[in-house]
């Protein structure tokens, strides 16, 4: 599993208890109508097997990605997200499949898509353009811990990029 990945899946998102569970995975044991903050990954296994149900107030809406959008269009820096988006992202599109929502779910996937492509393209460009930006506390609080990971790894090879060209 690439790295990205690896962090998305591991961030928490809330849930609410539907079932009584024992101890799980080293969680647990959770009652019946509690709330329980859990790996994204976990969390949508205990959603799709009936024993939990995503907190609503977690899930994204279609017209708060495309507000982060517009946001990042006009920001010469990355906008700052909240560290758990990519979790509630991944928890929005899997409770739209569910929901069989596909006109919100397409909105939706428009939107990040185009948010993400944008972020990852500014951070491409600002590292290219200042390698040392990676050290910088201000521009790397600005980004997801996903996008910190898919920086540290451009940083790397775009440097080496530039040393290989660049050196006499």
């Amino acid at each position: 599993m690439p790295v990205v990945a690896g962090i998305a899946e591991s961030r928490q998102i809330r849930v609410i208890i539907v079932k009584d569970l024992p101890q799980f995975l080293g969680l647990g044991p959770y009652k019946a109508g509690s709330t329980a903050l859990l790996p994204v990954y976990t969390a949508l296994r205990l959603v799709e097997i009936g024993a939990a149900k995503l907190d609503e107030q977690a899930l994204l809406k279609p017209q708060d990605v495309a507000g982060l959008k517009f946001v990042e269009e006009r920001e010469q820096m990355p906008a700052k997200l909240p560290e758990d988006f990519y979790a509630r992202l991944r928890a929005t599109v899997a409770q739209l499949k569910r929901d069989g929502d596909a006109k919100t779910l397409s909105a939706l996937i428009h939107n990040a898509r185009d948010l993400m492509i944008r972020r990852v393209e500014k951070i491409a460009r600002m590292l290219a353009a200042s390698p040392e930006l990676i050290d910088d506390e201000e521009f790397m609080d600005r980004l997801t811990p996903e996008e910190r990971a898919i920086a540290q790894a451009l940083q790397g090879e775009i440097k080496a990029l530039l040393d290989e060209i660049l050196s006499p």
